[in-house]
């Protein structure tokens, strides 16, 4: 490097020489050469020639130059380091010293410890300058200078290159101090290094600013002692005060070296390594120098700037020693006040990255004391720490510890420290005399209340002076005069110990008194073999009462205070409470207590304590759920309280008087309510239904409120369900307010209320630190008598906390409760909106159920509950409007309502299917899809689900349709296997574009903290338009979203569902409707998915058999072989062994899984062996095991639809199901309107096929549906084999019998459905369904317009005036190539009636509409006309309404598009819940050429006859049972008496074993006695007497259900009846409660019902019944001999219908003779068949099966009502609710197959040979 800078100041010299110029002289910062050049002053005595004339090498004696040549001069070898420099000429490759001469240097030799080379000591200054050179041919060597001053060591420059150099380098430090200092050269050369490495130092110079000490010719201004500390001014400071928090120079620069706050932007701040050189350091620096192997990530900013420019200290390692530390410590801090605390921001991040350990170490003591700790990798991010000091009296300094054990892999680094409140108090002249101490010493002041508290507050110790010892404790030499609860009143004792508690995580790790492990102090032990809520309890000496006595308590009370510390740290920390007792035992009052973690420090807590009796000071820790529990106390203290010197008096127990009980007057007649105005009731019915009845209100007193905000604790009828048991510390929901919390409860629960927002409003909450892990409250409302259709449940919650439990919302009815609503863990520390909707009901409770999570961190808390909308809606005596649906109720609601899967009308007339009908696309998910479909080109599938979804904390408890558990719902499955960003789209049937006013209605439900994204589009030959699109959480309930739908072309709607970023992020949609202004596409018909046979040489519309026969559509799946081959039937699902198929069976395509065909297989999940061939080559279809196959997943397959059944048809099958192929299998029969199950089996069968046969009667247009689910995850394996229909064929019933009674049997014997009469199209082979109809064709409206003038009149029809144009009458078309050339008449001479397109635009509109009203009617009336739409593809539209008083048109039915040129017949149900009108209308397409013509119209006779249209109420009392199928009523006390008591037998259906239920904990009831819920005590005797005595009627829960004679007694433990004999017999043979034995000699309090009267005889009382009643206690009503009386409702046969039908005849029809003849030969064909007995069949035990009655027959004569039908919850189920009928079965000996199969391998019309008999 000399000779470079020789070299260009000889170039420049010679420059000069040929170029004469001006040279400026040089600065004051720079040296003049004495050839010219300049050169800079810090380049001047450095031993290097820089002015090339060595100018500036002379004249150094100023400078303390030292080149090793002779010695090391005034530096000074460190005697305690182990390791030393070494004065050398060569070291390793280096044979030459900087000015590279064989000169001598400094070098280290590689021992792996540091070596420090000291400067002589220097005055204070702000000029010095060092230089040096260095030579750096190591890779394991540090070299670092640190400036060592007023016992602080500060680093100022270390060598950062990561590669060895290899050449001399140069450096320059410039140093400042203020007061005397020494420079420190330490290096290290690690063990590990090489030979030919080398660590080398050379030339030392230091500049003349840097004096040393005994030099310095002129002394400090005012000459500072050499232990004092001289300030910039000269102000001289007590050594004791440098670095003190407390800046004493002008400038601090006492504090300069030891700031208080460092972010290391400017320096080191005194912080420096402590074991430098061993290739593992501290080093400061920023993030370039941050090895890029450390991280894969960008580079690290530090905290101070957040930018890679700032600077931070971070651990550098360039050393692969095994166990090298790097120790950081700090500055040498005197001493610090009671608050101090220091924070730091720490980075600790990397798979292998180490702990890291924080000490407090004071001067002079050799133990260090351990304050902080973090272990391993915690993430790409600075982490603050706060670290308790408190008050440390010595000299103490700060280290931070990294100890690597050979693999360090990550960033460790540190920024940011800061100690507040460090700083003792400042002296002050004056302290205020009554609040405060002045110190004696360094004349602070300080509170009074820190006096005599064990810490030293002032600083000279003049606080803590003149103390009693009797009211202080620090536990350094025990418990002083504290004690242990040795009375019982705890459980264990606290402990005194030393330093950090056993357990890791809590527990603090030093003493306060001391402040280090040295010091003791008290902490509860939470681990084994101490349990939750255990206690310890310690306590105090007696003090004397504080209030004096003989004087005034208020005016002169002694000031008595306690204090104390306490640390609550840990997960788990439970409780620290305070007490103060006047007695020897017990706790006495509370004065303060803390719940929960309260973070690593100690906190001080002071009380003032006053009594008026001597008193005793109680401290108790309650143990946490778990072991990170710890408590800790210490420094004790009592001021101005004066000891007792005695014992305290013991506890005295007044006598408790319990209060008298009223009873209120009864005056109202049974069922009835008593309101508080005199002489007013009100029926039982109303009570609580949300509407006051009562002109005071009464009726709603004692029920839940609409709204409540539970503010002043009101819990507004709101009923908390006490546990029996552990009471104490139950977790129960309770009233409380935010302002009650203690600190650390914000974090799990809310401080503010909902109402309010304010500390002071009140919430309900469920406290949990009471109770253990799964304890449930339950808060439930009174019974609701009733609810209004929109009636919901609005409330808000809050479930803040790291281990909060759940909160559900349950629905009681009676003993069947289920969850509607829920939400599991951490929902934030916010209040959130709960929604359920309710809808109609009757006697529902509301249950709010909380459940306890792991640990008492997360309160469940609810407020502002509200039910909106709730009260029943009462009939408008208004007729309604327009804009309105009337209701068959007479209620009126507003038109969206209609067909919204709500009933809004509470009879449901509303939603009925045939209302509905012009609402297409509507689908409620509870089978399949309906008309929507999976996308083919996403990643995944929507999925049917029932109840709540998979994953907790997120989707719906159930679903919006039923709104329990059995309802189903499409969802978005987030969880494993999809991804964040898949996609999940389904498409709906294709719209036309002619739609108008189209709408789309639908339910989503979006909660959870993963929710990704909910889109609907319009999609129109591949292009997508955006309709709506939800992202995120949107609320944990079901919300309604309706979109208009519009298109210039035909249109599809596409639901896409997209994949959050977690797995709570399921997307539920439910119940979607299109409006009836969305008309299908034309092109959207559906075809059938059967392949069909090929074309042969069958007429037209016949279709070829394989054998060549030919057989019409009519005739497939009918049941019968037309072809005699099976062709017409092989595809419908018929009888099949599945040994070649499944036979047309399908599998549902919504479903999860599927019925697998499959063989036998021992080592699988499915059946060894078939039960065709009975081994294992056989088939048999099986619900297959699928990956992800979860509990409830289900699977169907099902038939074709068939065509109708024979009265005695029957379904026959095997199924397989054990403990290995387990499910549930469900036979399901599906019609246009209904879905039944009819037969179930789960559970273990036996390992064994099993037979089941079927009842399925006559049916017309039913699916047959197996469905299985599956009994838990992965699991399947159930099978079904060789399914048989028997007698099915309609050939097979008997002469005359029809699947319906309303059906016309044909002069050939066959039937037809009656609405096919007369229709103007042949439909019986002999034509007898068209003859003598003109009692049909005459009727009002029917025509077919073959008059010339005045239709209108003679079809009484007329033209709407709110239409564009007319409709006309003609007899051809008048535009070529539109409409009909011809009329619809056989002879093609006749008229119809068209629009007229070709002068009309484009959606111009005619109506026609009948001038007679039809009476109100839902499913009976019948429209059939022909209509004829041929011309262009731009076709208009033909629709038809039903238009009810009001005006309001219901679509009924509409056409749209070419339907070819041909009159094409149509089939029309008309249906309106008010009288109505028919309308017809055609609107114009986009052209001319969009004629519409009709003809032939007519109306079935029931159009004329009507009638209601809802079922009438049955007539059976309260108390009485309605049979199934034979209009009787008998008691309800005869039901499951095991004794047939109606004619059908369903009195005994359907009866359980056992009442359902637990009794409840015994315990506190003597021998003899039952105890009730609520602690009541009852006589044995009355315990499963089939009377509920108990309130909530527990006394009978679990009994059997048995038949007993009277005097005999049911008992649960036996399985038969207990003699009368056997009763009080002195031997008890009923166990548990004896009760064979209870009351021998007594009547229990009214034993004897119903007027009956009570006599003690030899086995007991025995009653003496009124007349009618019987029982043992007269409770049951007695059976009369005769038959039970029908029910008064009218005739329950169709003839009355067709006797009405048959009078409107006869006014109708011109003659009488002709009316007289359709009647006879329609009441001839209406003949009801006999009635039958068939059962179901199950082999091989016997069991009661579902019967499946007739869908057609109706009840009562109530048009459109089928009775079969039943509304019930009982049952969970794939679809609707529905309720089992059943039947005992009888054996069908002359049974028949339908036809013959070719599987079976039997001739048509043979028997089948015994495969194993079938046993009812």
């Amino acid at each position: 490097m000399a000779f470079l800078l020789c070299s260009a100041w000889l170039l420049s010299a010679v420059t000069v020489a040929l170029n004469p110029v001006f040279v400026a002289a040089c600065s004051d910062r720079q040296f003049t050469c004495n050839q010219g050049p300049c050169v800079a002053q810090d380049r001047v005595c450095d031993f290097t020639d820089d002015c090339g004339d060595g100018s500036d090498e002379e004249n150094c004696s100023t400078y303390k130059r030292c080149d090793f040549q002779d010695g090391f001069c005034d530096l000074i070898q460190s005697l305690e380091t182990v390791s030393d420099w070494t004065r050398t000429t060569e070291a390793g490759g280096l044979k030459r010293d900087h000015t590279n001469k064989s000169g001598h240097f400094l070098s280290l030799l590689p021992v792996g410890a540091a070596a420090d080379m000291s400067s002589p000591v220097f005055s204070p200054t702000h000029s010095c300058q060092m230089r040096f050179y260095h030579y750096v041919g190591a890779t394991h060597g540090d070299l670092q200078v640190l400036v060592h001053s007023a016992g602080q060591s500060s680093e100022v420059w270390r060598h950062s290159a990561q590669a060895p150099e290899e050449t001399w380098e140069r450096t320059s430090i410039d140093i400042s101090s203020n007061h005397s200092f020494q420079v420190v050269i330490r290096g290290e050369l690690s063990a590990d290094s090489e030979a030919s490495e080398v660590l080398a130092i050379d030339d030392f110079s230091f500049s003349p600013g840097c004096v040393t000490f005994p030099e310095s010719s002129e002394p400090p201004p005012h000459g500072c002692p050499s232990s004092w500390f001289a300030c910039g001014d000269g102000e001289c400071i007590e050594e004791s005060k440098v670095c003190d928090f407390t800046p004493h120079c002008p400038h601090g620069e006492d504090e300069a070296s030891c700031p208080a706050e460092c972010d290391f932007e400017s320096g080191s701040c005194g912080w420096y390594e402590l074991t430098l050189g061993d290739g593992f350091d501290w080093v400061r620096g920023s993030s370039k120098e941050v090895p890029p192997d450390y991280f894969a990530h960008p580079p690290l900013a530090d905290h101070s700037t957040n930018s890679t420019k700032g600077h931070f200290m971070f651990i550098l390692k360039n050393s692969s020693s095994l166990h090298p530390r790097a120790v950081l410590r700090g500055p040498l801090f005197q001493q610090s006040a009671s608050s101090c605390t220091m924070t730091f921001w720490h980075y600790s991040s990397g798979i292998s990255v180490g702990a890291a350990d924080m000490y407090l170490r004071l001067k002079g003591v050799r133990n260090n004391t351990i304050i902080w700790t973090t272990l391993y990798d915690q993430g790409r991010r600075w982490n603050q720490v706060a670290v308790q000091l408190g008050r440390i009296t010595q000299p103490f300094q700060i280290t931070l510890a990294k100890i690597s054990l050979g693999v360090f892999d990550g960033v460790s680094a540190f920024d940011d420290v800061t100690f507040e409140n460090c700083a003792m108090p400042p002296p002050v002249a004056v302290c205020p005399a009554d609040t405060h101490f002045h110190c004696v010493h360094t004349k602070a002041c300080v509170k009074r209340l820190q006096l005599c508290d064990l810490v030293d507050d002032c600083g000279d110790g003049s606080d803590e002076e003149g103390c009693s010892p009797e009211l202080q404790c620090n536990f350094e030499h025990g418990l002083c005069n504290w004690k242990q609860e040795n009375s019982g009143g705890d459980m264990f004792d606290w402990t005194r110990i030393q330093g950090p508690t056993p357990t890791l995580n809590t527990g603090p790790w030093r003493d306060h008194t001391v402040g280090t492990s040295s010091g003791h102090y008290l902490f509860i032990e939470s681990s084994l073999p101490q349990e939750f809520r255990d206690t310890a309890v310690l306590l105090s000496p007696a003090f004397n009462p504080t209030y004096l006595p003989g004087n005034d308590s208020s005016s002169s009370p002694n000031r008595c205070v306690f204090r104390f510390y306490y640390h609550m740290f840990g997960s788990h920390v439970f409780g620290l409470a305070v007490y103060m007792r006047t007695t020897a035992t017990g706790r006495g009052n509370l004065l303060w207590h803390k719940y929960g973690n309260q973070g690593n420090v100690w906190r001080r807590k002071t009380l003032n304590l006053h009594s008026v009796r001597g008193f005793q000071i109680l401290i108790e820790g309650t143990v946490g759920d778990d072991f990170t529990g710890d408590i800790a106390i210490d420094d004790l203290s009592f001021m101005d309280c004066v000891p007792h010197g005695g014992e305290l008096p013991s506890e005295i127990n007044p006598p408790v008087t319990p209060p008298a009980t009223t009873a209120l007057p009864h005056s109202c007649p049974g069922g009835q309510f008593v309101c508080g105005t005199h002489g007013e009731c009100v029926p039982l019915s109303q009570v609580c239904d949300f509407k006051y009845d009562c002109s005071d209100g009464s009726d709603e007193t004692n029920c839940v409120k609409e709204k409540c905000d539970f503010e002043g604790g009101d819990t507004c009828g709101l009923t908390i369900v006490t546990p029996s048991l552990f009471l104490k510390h139950a977790f129960r929901w309770e009233t409380d307010q935010g302002k009650s919390m203690h600190k650390g409860q914000q974090y799990h629960r809310p401080p503010n209320d909902h109402t309010l927002n304010s500390p002071e409003g009140w919430y309900m909450y469920a406290d949990s630190s009471n109770g253990g892990y799964g304890q449930a409250t339950d808060l439930q409302t009174p019974i609701i008598s009733s609810t209004g259709p929109l009636c919901t449940l609005i409330f808000w919650y809050h479930m803040s906390g790291f281990t909060v439990g759940s909160l559900q919302v349950l629905l009681r009815h009676g003993n069947d409760t289920h969850v509607v609503w829920s939400q599991t863990g951490n929902q934030g520390n916010k209040w959130r909106r709960g929604e359920v909707f309710l809808g109609l009901s009757n006697n529902l409770q509301v249950v709010f159920r909380a459940k306890r999570g792991i640990s008492y961190m997360g309160d469940v808390v609810i407020d502002d509950v509200s039910f909106v909308l709730c009260s029943p809606p009462l009939p408008s005596h208004r007729p309604c409007t327009a804009e309105q649906y009337a209701c068959a109720n007479g209620h009126c609601i507003p038109w969206d309502n209609l067909c919204d899967f709500i009933s809004h009308c509470e009879d449901n007339s509303d939603e009925d299917p045939y209302i509905c009908k012009g609402f297409s696309g509507r689908c409620n998910f509870e089978f399949d899809l309906c008309s929507w479909h999976q996308c083919q080109q996403d990643d995944f599938n929507w999925l049917i689900k029932a109840g709540s979804t998979l994953t907790p904390g997120t989707g719906p408890s159930s679903d919006h349709t039923l709104r329990d558990p059995t309802g189903h719902y499409v969802y978005l499955e987030s969880s494993f296997p999809q991804a964040f960003g898949d996609t999940a789209r389904m498409i709906g049937p294709l719209l036309s574009s002619r739609s108008s006013q189209c709408k789309m209605r639908f339910y989503f439900h979006m909660s959870g903290a993963g929710i990704g994204t909910l889109s609907v589009f319009i999609q129109t030959e591949g292009q997508k338009q955006l309709l709506l699109n939800l992202t995120g959480d949107q609320g944990n309930y079901w919300q309604m979203r309706e979109l208009p739908l519009s298109s210039p072309r035909d249109f599809q709607v596409v639901l896409e569902g997209k994949v959050g970023r977690s797995e709570r992020g399921d997307v539920c949609l439910d119940d979607i409707t299109f409006s009836p202004g969305c008309l299908p596409s034309p092109s959207a018909a559906i075809t059938d998915a059967t392949p069909a046979p090929p074309a042969g040489s069958c007429p037209p519309g016949s279709v070829l058999c394989e054998n060549g026969r030919c057989f019409t559509p009519e005739q497939r799946c009918d049941f019968t072989d037309h072809c005699e081959d099976g062709t017409d039937e092989k595809d419908c699902g018929t009888s099949c062994s599945f040994e070649n198929g499944l036979c047309g069976w399908k599998s549902s395509l919504a479903d999860n899984f599927d019925w697998a065909l499959g063989t036998g297989s021992v080592q699988s999940i499915r059946p060894p062996y078939d039960h065709t061939l009975m081994d294992e080559t056989g088939h048999f279809v099986y619900l297959e095991a699928t990956p992800v196959g979860l509990k409830g997943d289900k699977a169907h397959i099902r038939s074709s639809v068939w065509k109708e059944s024979s009265p005695i048809c029957k379904l026959s099958f095997w199924y397989y199901i054990s403990h290995n192929t387990s499910g549930t299998i469900r036979l399901l029969i599906k019609t246009e309107n209904d879905f039944v199950e009819v037969w179930n089996k789960t559970g273990h069968q036996g390992e064994k096929w099993n037979q089941a046969e079927v009842p399925l009667r006559k049916l017309r247009s039913f699916q047959v549906i197996f469905e299985g689910v599956r009994s838990w995850d992965v699991s399947g394996g159930a099978a079904i084999d060789d399914l048989e229909f028997i007698d099915c064929a309609p050939s097979a019933a008997e002469p005359g019998n029809c699947p319906a009674v309303t059906d016309f049997v044909c002069h050939s014997g066959h039937c037809m459905e009656s609405h096919l009469l007369c229709d103007n199209k042949v439909d019986c082979a002999d034509e007898s369904d068209e003859v003598d109809c003109e009692y049909i064709l005459n009727s009002p409206g029917a025509c077919d317009f073959n008059m010339e003038d005045g239709w209108e009149e003679s079809c009484q029809l007329f033209q709407n005036s709110d239409d564009d144009f007319d409709w006309r009458i003609s007899h051809k078309n008048e535009t070529p190539g539109s409409g009909p050339v011809t009329d619809h008449s056989p002879g093609g001479e006749g008229n119809f009636l068209f629009i007229h397109s070709a002068t009309q635009g484009e959606g111009d509109a005619a109506k026609v509409t009948t001038r007679t009203p039809f009476p109100a009617s839902i499913g009976l009336c019948h429209l059939r006309f022909w209509f004829f739409m041929h011309g262009s593809d731009r076709m208009g539209t033909l629709k038809v309404f039903t238009v009810g008083p009001s005006g309001t048109p219901l679509l009924m039915w509409a056409a749209i598009g070419n339907h070819g040129k041909q009159w094409t017949y149509a089939h029309v149900i008309l249906s309106n819940p008010e009288p109505f009108r028919v309308t017809f209308q055609a609107e114009v397409g986009g052209d001319e050429w969009t004629d519409i013509a009709l003809d032939d119209v007519s109306y079935t006779p029931e159009c004329m006859v009507g009638g209601p249209v809802t079922p009438r109420p049955l007539t059976c009392r309260v108390d009485q049972f309605q049979c199934a199928y034979t209009f009787q009523c008998i008691p309800e006390s005869w039901r499951c008496d095991q004794e047939p008591d109606c004619a059908d037998r369903t009195d005994e259906e359907n009866c359980p074993t056992v009442i359902p239920g637990t009794p409840p904990p015994q315990g506190r009831c003597p021998a003899g006695y039952f105890q009730c819920l609520d602690q009541r005590c009852l006589p044995s005797i009355l315990r499963c007497d089939g009377v509920l005595d108990c309130p909530s009627g527990e006394d009978e829960h679990s009994c059997p259900l048995l038949k007993c004679d009277l005097g005999e007694l049911v008992c649960e433990s036996s399985p038969g009846c207990i003699p009368l004999q056997k009763r009080c017999d002195g031997s008890p043979d009923c166990e548990p409660f004896h009760s064979d034995e209870s009351s021998c000699h007594e009547c229990p309090a009214r034993y004897c019902l119903d007027q009956g009267s009570c006599f003690v005889e030899r086995h007991g009382p025995v009653c003496t019944c009124h007349p009618g009643w019987t029982g043992n206690r007269c409770h049951v009503k007695e059976k009369p001999s005769l038959t039970t009386p029908s029910p008064t409702q009218e005739d329950t046969q169709l003839y009355s219908v067709y006797t009405g039908i048959a009078i409107g005849l006869l006014l109708l029809l011109t003659g009488a003779a002709v009316g007289v003849l359709a009647l006879c030969r329609k009441k001839c064909h209406f003949t009801k068949p006999k009635l039958m007995n068939y059962g179901v069949m199950d082999n091989p035990e016997f069991d009661w099966r579902a019967e499946r009655p007739s869908m057609d027959d109706k009840q009562g004569g109530v048009p459109g009502v089928n009775s079969d039908r039943i509304d019930g919850r009982g049952l969970s189920i794939s679809v609707y609710p529905w309720r089992k009928e059943v039947e005992q079965g009888l054996n069908w000996k002359d049974a028949k197959r339908s036809f013959s199969n070719p599987l079976y391998n039997y001739p048509h019309g043979v028997n089948r040979a015994d495969c194993g008999s079938s046993e009812a």
